[in-house]
């Protein structure tokens, strides 16, 4: 392999690498911090939100809510799965914030209360596609590929530096 080919195989594979563990790091670090990455999996709030980000929400009691918020909260029609939508409207009474959502791309909204001393989920920021990676990951075959591939890579980086001619050395004058 020519050495101008194998410069540029070392730095699409350092940058690939540093992406991966940029994305990995922009999810893992802020959980140190009590923060929560959720994985988005419908298009309700598209064009901001697309399926296969990853939301990072920061908890936050539910006088922090405002209009206009992205927050991620339980499915009021009791199914536990979670909801990241937009806070259109609430309304506290009687130790309960009465929160209307919409999803940004959805006709309809949800109607939904949480204790005045409760949590809820703000989204804080997302990170562009990185749900179907970490999908890909927990996957039997991600799990392989997270070992095989970087061992064959190294192999295969090893095997060229072993087999490559050597260079003729300079030799300096006395």
């Amino acid at each position: 392999m020519r050495r101008s080919a194998l410069i540029a195989l070392r730095f699409l594979a350092g940058t690939a690498c540093g992406l991966g563990i940029g994305m990995v790091l922009a999810v893992s670090l802020p959980v140190l911090a009590g923060h929560r990455p959720f994985t988005v999996r419908s298009g309700s709030m598209e064009p901001a939100i697309h399926t296969g980000d990853v939301v990072v929400d920061s908890r936050i009691p539910p006088s922090a809510m405002r209009v206009g918020d992205v927050v991620t909260f339980r499915d009021p029609e009791g199914s536990k799965r979670l909801i990241t939508h937009r806070v259109r409207s609430l309304n506290t009474q009687a130790g309960r914030v009465h929160v209307v959502t919409k999803g940004d791309a959805n006709n309809t909204v949800e109607r939904w209360t949480v204790p005045t001393g409760g949590e809820v989920g703000r989204v804080e920021y997302r990170v562009w596609k990185l749900g179907y990676a970490l999908a890909l990951v927990h996957s039997r075959t991600g799990m392989l590929a997270l070992v095989a591939v970087p061992a064959v890579l190294l192999c295969i980086l090893e095997l060229v530096s072993i087999w490559r001619p050597a260079r003729p050395r300079e030799e300096h004058a006395h």
